[in-house]
């Protein structure tokens, strides 16, 4: 099992390479985002490199395809924007608000700015290098004190 702010091998868009990386977060479980070791980019996790784009359409084909049947995926319903919707507005005026960087770290109850999610609440601690964050969307597992 992987843990975040520990290595992992994915596919590395800018050296065009399988290469080591650094989990930076995960995502109900899944390593979601990475960073290469190489050569710093910061990217969504890739396991392996990405497949050659084979062109289906056949030269002088009179054959039709079959018509695709679409099917709606119901996702699960996440409560997570309502619990920050609460977190948020009984937060005290002046309450400190740390930027979120992946050298930090963290405690329960600290809130946090993240440059893409945003204002975020720490939830709890998983381990010495990784911490659920409420942000308004969902729960996410963040990286810190990784050097």
């Amino acid at each position: 099992m992987s843990l975040v702010g520990g290595n992992i091998d994915a596919y590395c868009l800018k050296c065009k390479l399988v290469l080591a990386h650094t989990i930076l977060f995960k995502v109900k479980g899944a390593v979601d985002r990475v960073k290469c070791n190489t050569c710093g980019a910061e990217h969504k996790y890739r396991p392996a490199a990405p497949l050659p784009k084979v062109s289906t359409a056949l030269v002088g084909s009179t054959r039709k395809s079959p018509a695709k049947k679409t099917t709606t995926v119901k996702a699960p319903v996440s409560d997570a924007p309502i619990q920050w919707d609460l977190r948020s507005r009984n937060m005290q005026a002046g309450a400190d608000i740390k930027s979120y960087s992946i050298k930090a770290s963290y405690q329960v109850r600290d809130v946090i700015n993240h440059p893409v999610f945003g204002v975020g609440f720490v939830e709890r601690v998983v381990t010495d290098k990784s911490v659920y964050v409420l942000f308004n969307d969902s729960v996410k597992l963040m990286g810190m004190n990784v050097a």
